[in-house]
């Protein structure tokens, strides 16, 4: 873990503000490069040419990759956060989204419970949006999360978030 940065724990996610991100951009080459490690062999993710002919601008970003653009991989949240299990996830994927195209995403929490005093259950929404808030896609998740211990401190600064790919301090 990076030095100064501290744990989120259930305490500072259970009723925290919404959190915007963006503008983000996947860019043709990354889905070019994850298309291969991945080993996708969709042509609606891989050409051009079979998307337009079903209706698409151009071929579309994964699905199983907006999760992933959410949770880290694309944008670098403020501190890490003590989950210490996905309990459930369901995406609704309402529009395609396109390599190159400007997004936003948000997170915010929809309800949050104790279980017992070491952990707690969170429960978020996120949407990622054009810029005028229409949907590309909304995310249900429940968490179990770790509880503060006592002795651990409180770090109530949000660092700016990051983002990785294109590697600029992101709202």
């Amino acid at each position: 873990m990076r030095k100064g940065i501290e744990i989120k724990y259930w305490e500072d996610l259970k009723s925290p503000p919404l959190r915007r991100y963006g503008p983000l951009t996947f860019p043709t080459e990354l889905l070019d490069q994850l298309l291969d490690l991945m080993g996708e062999k969709h042509p609606i993710h891989a050409s051009d040419g079979f998307a337009q002919s079903n209706d698409r601008k151009k071929r579309i970003i994964p699905g199983g990759f907006i999760h992933s653009i959410t949770s880290g991989w694309i944008v670098q949240h403020g501190a890490p956060v003590a989950i210490l299990g996905l309990r459930s996830m369901h995406w609704d994927f309402v529009r395609p989204l396109y390599p190159d195209i400007p997004f936003y995403f948000t997170t915010e929490t929809a309800s949050a419970e104790e279980i017992n005093e070491s952990v707690g259950l969170v429960n978020t929404i996120r949407r990622v949006c054009d810029e005028d808030g229409r949907a590309y896609a909304i995310g249900r998740m429940s968490v179990v999360m770790k509880r503060r211990p006592p002795n651990a401190p409180r770090d109530l600064d949000h660092p700016a978030s990051v983002d990785r790919v294109n590697n600029k301090n992101i709202v």
